[in-house]
């Protein structure tokens, strides 16, 4: 009997064995499934995210309708929607010089669909120098740099100076209203009066964009404005204002008789700006790759070179590290002027 009992226990033995071996792979196989399943899952997301855009995407710029910013945003929008694959609205963000947009952009949602072409000198060169606002470069995305300014200054055609070396002179004696679109055309202005020891009598008046500037200057209720050529080719080819200087460092090939500062013994005035389209801080790395990718053909589009080479923009190529070290020396300028005009 003894025997029998042996058999008996190294059967049951033998099951239990054989049980935990089976629980064993179908433990192994649930936790493969679902290990599995969670892959797919992710990989699924990703693709997701990776089909950005799948709606229009509005586009924030800081400034005006009509005014440069505004003309080049929407010739620039029409191209680069074109490779985006969806819509792109072009949203006037007006208001503090330039300010207000970058309050709507830091509060929107980083999922690519509220972006800016306007992130550039304002926030990057000026700003750490006033703090207008309660954010700073650090609070926002910036992908790419698209074009730079190249600046004018015009006057009314009842000015009673007609070249700068006039208005120079009058200005010493006479008060002279200036248009100013933006803290940065402002902070110019200030440039070039600290070229004449602030002799000059200017008096600044700020305008919501160039366009509303020009309009101004125009309607004869400001004497002179400073402001990028787009918004002066048709009001100078018909006569109604007259085109004293550019603060580029060559003449503007659309407007070659206008001498530069530089050839009138400005050898220090050479004033420019940059533009960049970015977001919120925290973008998705799709969506910064998507954008990036986007200016880059755009840029590279016949139509906005020969649109930026007709109105006097400045085609940018610069990296990153570039385009930090143009704003930081622009930064000194601006921060020279501010502790000037501050105290």
């Amino acid at each position: 009997m003894n025997w029998l009992k042996n058999s008996f226990y190294l059967i049951v033995i033998s099951l239990v064995f054989l049980l935990a071996a089976c629980a064993g792979e179908t433990t192994s196989n649930t936790n493969e499934a679902a290990a599995e399943e969670n892959n797919e899952t992710t990989a699924s997301e990703k693709e997701n995210t990776s089909n950005y855009p799948t709606k229009p995407v509005t586009l924030m710029i800081p400034f005006g309708a009509g005014g440069s910013t505004d003309l080049f945003a929407r010739h620039f929008a029409s191209i680069a929607e074109e490779h985006l694959g969806k819509r792109i609205i072009v949203k006037n963000e007006t208001g503090g010089g330039g300010l207000t947009m970058y309050q709507s952009l830091y509060r929107a949602n980083p999922d690519g669909y509220e972006m800016a072409l306007g992130l550039g000198t304002t926030l990057y060169a000026v700003n750490p120098h006033l703090n207008m606002i309660d954010y700073d470069k650090d609070d926002f995305t910036l992908i790419r740099p698209t074009f730079g300014y190249q600046y004018m200054i015009a006057a009314s055609k009842d000015a009673p100076f007609k070249t700068f070396e006039e208005l120079v002179q009058y200005s010493k004696d006479n008060k002279v209203n200036v248009a100013s679109a933006s803290i940065v055309n402002s902070l110019f202005i200030e440039l070039i009066k600290q070229a004449e020891n602030d002799e000059l009598q200017w008096d600044i008046v700020n305008y919501n964009g160039a366009g509303e500037a020009t309009a101004a200057l125009m309607g004869g209720h400001v004497d002179i404005s400073v402001d990028p050529p787009i918004t002066y080719l048709g009001p100078a080819e018909s006569g109604e204002i007259n085109l004293l200087a550019t603060l580029n460092d060559n003449r503007v090939d659309i407007l070659k008789d206008v001498p530069t500062l530089r050839e009138l013994g400005y050898d220090d005035l050479v004033l420019n700006a940059v533009i960049g389209v970015g977001g919120p801080l925290d973008l998705p790395d799709d969506v910064v790759k998507k954008w990036d990718e986007v200016i880059v053909k755009t840029l590279e589009d016949p139509r906005i070179a020969e649109f930026i080479n007709q109105n006097g923009f400045i085609s940018i190529d610069m990296s990153q590290d570039e385009l930090m070290d143009y704003f930081e020396n622009m930064s000194e300028d601006f921060g020279n002027v501010i502790d000037r005009v501050v105290q």
